[in-house]
């Protein structure tokens, strides 16, 4: 609430405001020189922050975004349960790590720790980690929330200034690594204790009065700024689709799950419903409500309210609603050790509608969707057993924040750019990984074919290969391959790329050693196999884990962006300078971008190249059907007006028009009239089903068919690629034609 009657000097408040986040990332920083965990310290999956008295954020830094908007919850919570018994003191550090509540996962750890200035309290810090472990089973085995290790609502582990080793012991001890979540611990602490210390030096120099009515003033003009974005936007309507999957253990198979979202945005409003996702799973790939609005928050922060200060006021203009019950709002006591993969998903539709509506406020700061992957499925990220020290593995390995960011309207998406949680993580260094883990890595590299095609391309992920050495009980999660793409693109690109394979190979065991002695080693997947070096195992039975023998190599590669445009508008240059840094295939330069290359100078061909582009269109034209039976919904009449003047452009190739009062759909470049303004374009645009084998040249490695693909939707005047949908074979429902866009 506002601070009546003290007027803030607005010198001192940009040096409050500007020194306050200093100071946070002050404090995240002393959690990664503490921790020994290659998840923090490397990766950056950690958080500091400050609150009101309140509960309610003021600040977050450029830490793990997720946790932040989670702590606000936790904070509540506790003044609820505990503010009069056992009730908080100065020098307390309590903490919290239920999902239900706060946050996605028992692995995310929140210490929170009350700021008093004399006897009053008067804000709270807090610092949040991603650890390795919480004890339970490992991961990929649990069905119930009580499977994934300790779940805490609340435990002091600093009473007034004074350590508590019996709290510390209890925790820690549960943990199959102690000294390392331990530190993860202490480091929280040591952090806690830079934020407050520092934060209190800011009340004396400021004065208290000062502090409280800028902290306050920090949440209201995030509200503003964050409504007056809104406002700067045209109302409508926006629609997105992913999917992933799940392994279903009543049945012991892959399930399928869709995530739906709407975005309607009127005024300075923005409402995200969720309403048709999937029911929860059986398996842990679930995420609370709790950690679905954290995971909606990053997504905000990231590509609507960057350039609002990260507080809790930015989210005040959202109302979400989820349905209990569903993958996104499980109900108690579900296990939600997956809530992060499940909360890309989310991430990934809120991001698509988010694009949409501000290319349709005529921005072009936007991006193609994030983290797409052509099929997953599995091994998975999280190792087992102990390494060729002795020493227990430590879990979790995050090459995937090395993940490729999607295009935009006026250039290429960044390989390896990062992940849409931290923007500042990393990932960790080969020779770090492959001290703590029981891992001989031959190569990572960028993922040829990773990134999503179109007229602008998404970034590459990286892929990886090595070879297990030095441990004998080493496992990984496993789940079966969903042989189904996930992803979006953006007007025309596709959702992600057709490269890579990720597998376990079994090969000939200790005998290996010599032949790699030799210096021979595969640096690309394909190689495996056609050099002998391995053959695919996959399970004929899921059970959510498996062993990795010694000697065993594994190949895996991390998400991509999804691409921008239709892939033919792509110039040839660009194409043909892919091609030869290895970032596209020549297979997929030719039948997806029409780019015929010269045999050895790898440079194109630009008379075949324009004969090529055009026999794909001629295909678009011959084998897409419009779903309505006809390629305009519009009388001739209507068809026959002139002066067609753009009233709203909400796509790169379509746009609302109007003439003597009539509003319809039509395509920029040719002038074809698909329908009402209000009405569905995909049902006049031409669509055509293609295969993902189509497409991608092989299958899963496990053999499987795949169970989902790509609808393509192409103007009937001039042949350009409108749109890519995924279907899932398993989902009927996902055969009708999204309406992405409707005005109100």
């Amino acid at each position: 609430m506002p601070d009546r009657g003290f007027k803030l000097d607005t010198v001192k408040y940009e040096m409050f405001l500007h020194r306050l986040w200093a100071i946070g990332e002050e404090g995240r920083t002393s959690i990664q020189r503490v921790t020994s965990s290659p998840i923090v310290s490397q990766g950056g999956e950690c958080m500091a922050s400050f609150y009101t008295a309140q509960g309610i954020m003021v600040l977050a830094c450029s830490g793990h975004l997720r946790f932040a908007a989670a702590t606000s919850d936790a904070i509540r919570k506790l003044i609820e349960w505990y503010g009069k018994s056992p009730g908080f003191y100065d020098g307390d550090q309590i903490f919290f790590n239920d999902p239900y509540i706060a946050g996605a996962h028992t692995f995310d750890m929140m210490i929170i720790k009350p700021v008093f200035h004399g006897a009053k309290l008067i804000a709270w810090v807090a610092s949040s980690i991603h650890t390795a472990d919480t004890g339970g089973v490992l991961r990929g085995l649990a069905s119930e929330v009580y499977h994934e290790g300790i779940r805490i609502q609340g435990l002091k582990i600093v009473e007034e200034g004074e350590f508590r080793e019996d709290v510390f012991r209890c925790l820690t001890q549960q943990c199959r690594d102690p000294e390392y979540v331990g530190m993860d611990v202490k480091s929280q602490i040591a952090s806690n204790n830079v934020l407050a210390r520092r934060y209190l030096e800011l009340v004396e120099k400021f004065g208290l009065e000062f502090t409280s009515a800028a902290g306050n003033k920090m949440i209201q003009d995030s509200e503003r700024l964050a409504r007056a974005r809104l406002r700067g936007l045209p109302d409508g309507r926006w629609a997105s689709r992913v999917f992933g999957n799940a392994f279903d253990r009543k049945d012991n198979e892959m399930r399928a799950y869709e995530i739906v979202c709407s975005m309607t945005k009127k005024g300075d409003d923005l409402f995200l419903d969720f309403t048709g996702t999937s029911p929860q799973m059986t398996d842990s790939t679930n995420s609370t409500l709790a950690g679905t609005t954290a995971q909606i928050a990053v997504v905000l922060t990231d590509f609507l309210f960057w350039d609002v200060p990260w507080s809790d006021g930015r989210l005040r203009p959202v109302k979400v609603t989820v349905p209990e019950g569903t993958i996104l709002n499980c109900s108690f006591p579900a296990a939600c050790g997956e809530a992060p993969a499940v909360g890309v998903q989310a991430k990934i539709a809120v991001s698509d509608c988010i694009a949409r509506m501000l290319y349709s406020g005529g921005h072009k700061d936007i991006n193609a969707p994030w983290q797409g992957v052509w099929y997953a499925g599995g091994p998975g990220i999280f190792y087992g057993g102990h390494n060729r020290n002795g020493l227990v593995v430590a879990q979790g390995l995050y090459d995937s924040h090395g993940a490729g960011l999607g295009a935009t309207p006026t250039r290429d998406g960044v390989h390896c750019g990062g992940n849409m949680n931290i923007p500042s993580g990393g990932i960790s260094d080969v020779e770090r990984t492959e001290m703590q883990y029981p891992f001989l890595y031959f190569t990572r590299n960028l993922h040829r074919d990773g990134g999503a095609p179109g007229r602008y391309a998404g970034g590459a992920g990286s892929f990886r290969i090595y070879m297990i050495y030095g441990s004998r009980d080493c496992s990984v999660s496993y789940r079966p391959y969903s042989g189904l793409p996930e992803g979006v693109g953006l007007f025309g690109g596709y959702p992600a790329g057709i490269g890579g394979i990720r597998a376990i190979f079994h090969t000939a065991g200790a005998p290996i050693l010599s032949r790699l002695k030799s210096g021979s080693y595969p640096t690309q997947p394909e190689q495996i196999e056609a050099e002998n070096w391995g053959t695919v195992s996959h399970p004929k039975e899921m059970k959510g884990r498996v062993a990795l023998p010694e000697f065993c190599i594994v190949a895996d590669f991390v998400a991509g962006g999804g691409g921008y445009g239709d892939p033919l508008d792509r110039e040839p240059d660009r194409v043909a300078r892919d091609v030869r840094v290895g970032i596209v295939s020549r297979r997929v330069a030719g039948e997806i971008y029409g780019v015929v290359l010269q045999q050895e100078k790898r440079f194109p061909d630009r008379e075949e190249t324009e004969k090529r582009r055009e026999e794909i269109r001629a295909e678009r034209l011959r084998d897409g059907k419009p779903g309505a039976g006809s390629t305009s919904g519009l009388a001739e009449s209507v068809r026959g007006l002139a002066g067609w003047e753009k009233t709203l452009r909400f796509h790169e190739y379509l746009a609302a028009m109007q003439s003597n009062g009539t509003q319809v759909i039509g395509c920029v470049r040719c002038g074809h009239l698909f329908c009402d303004h209000k009405a569905n374009y995909k049902l006049f645009a031409l669509r055509r089903r293609r295969d993902l084998k189509d497409l991608a040249h092989g299958s899963a490695p496990s053999g499987e068919p795949y169970i989902g693909g790509y609808y393509e939707y192409y103007c009937p005047g001039c042949a350009t690629l409108l749109q890519i949908d995924t279907f899932c074979s398993l989902l009927p429902a996902s055969d009708d034609p999204l309406q992405d866009f409707e005005p109100i």
